[in-house]
């Protein structure tokens, strides 16, 4: 579905909501007057067949456009993501693995890192095979220095914006004992710095 599409649901459903919410009010207000005043029933009958229709409708809406608690749920998400980041940038201060680069190679370097695919059954987490295998490329190449784990694992996050497994598991990759497979992405490093 196009965003513009999308757009317009969003606003369609949401004003349908502030509609409901009211005719809601007036339909209770109205039950309450039929029952001293008679002949105001046919109006109440009106405005509650509208209150349905208004209701069918949302519910004809609310496969295409986001419930207001999954709005919720995302900024709240949104926002531990960004205080995360914002821990993980006060942590790291200046620390950088990567060493002897110019500002464009060290650009190139965090493109490509975050350019690597994800861990196949893990969406949002980095593929930490591939990830400890151009570490090492880079460390055999004299572009980084890999004996500060810790630091390095928070810069990775910070780098890529995903998932990070546990320091053990961490550890325990980098550096990466595929000799070929590292050679192979030197190579690769080599053509590209």
């Amino acid at each position: 579905m196009k965003n513009t599409t999308r757009e317009k649901l969003y606003k369609i459903d949401r004003a349908l909501t502030l509609v409901y919410q009211i005719t809601s009010i007036v339909v209770l207000v109205f039950l309450l007057l039929t029952a001293f005043i008679h002949p105001l029933k046919y109006v109440f009958f009106a405005l509650l067949i509208l209150w349905g229709l208004i209701l069918i409708a949302k519910i004809c809406l609310a496969p295409f456009v986001k419930s207001e608690e999954e709005e919720e749920f995302e900024n709240k998400v949104e926002y531990i993501l960004q205080r995360k980041l914002a821990h993980l940038s006060a942590i790291l201060g200046d620390y950088t693995p990567l060493r002897d680069v110019t500002p464009e190679q060290e650009a190139d370097i965090k493109q490509l890192l975050r350019e690597l695919p994800d861990h196949a059954d893990k969406p949002g987490h980095i593929n930490l095979a591939l990830t400890a295998q151009y570490l090492t490329a880079l460390e055999k190449l004299g572009k980084a220095d890999l004996a500060d784990k810790h630091h390095l694992r928070l810069w990775i996050a910070e780098v890529t914006g995903k998932q990070v497994p546990s320091s053990s598991q961490f550890n325990e990759a980098v550096p990466s004992q595929a000799k070929t497979k590292v050679y192979t992405i030197r190579k690769e490093l080599e053509k590209l710095l």
